[in-house]
């Protein structure tokens, strides 16, 4: 149900800078490396998903909470997520603020790292594919 989410999310967005011509060029650099180095595909496919999760997921929220006392857990999960949009490198930020927040309620809910980690893998997948055959 995540990736669901944050497909639609991402579609909708995407069809947002489509519309007012707002180009971010993300996923095509992405594609465009992985034709010089199968590392390039592993990396944003594997690897930073897992690594993506336990930092923004399950450490800096917790980490947030701890260092601001007076901040709840709801409050450290959007500013985590601000950052994790704020790491990609996309003036652009509000598709992986959205899909940070879905990947953060699907933690919340099961409590279990590999559920958000799945969908950010699944999501990333779907978008190499889409952006390789587009």
């Amino acid at each position: 149900m995540t990736t669901g989410l944050a497909i639609v999310s991402s579609l909708f967005f995407f069809y947002i800078k489509g519309y007012f011509g707002i180009d971010t060029g993300n996923a095509e650099q992405v594609n465009a490396k992985v034709e010089l180095n199968i590392f390039y595909l592993i990396v944003p496919l594997l690897i930073a998903p897992v690594i993506e999760e336990c930092i923004f997921r399950k450490f800096l929220p917790l980490g947030i909470g701890t260092l601001f006392e007076r901040i709840n857990r709801t409050t450290a999960i959007i500013i985590a997520n601000g950052i994790f949009a704020a790491v990609h490198f996309d003036w652009f930020f509000f598709p992986y603020f959205v899909n940070g927040c879905l990947y953060a309620w699907s933690y919340e809910k099961t409590r279990d790292i590999k559920v958000p980690i799945v969908a950010h893998v699944t999501f990333n997948s779907f978008v190499f594919l889409a952006t390789s055959l587009y």
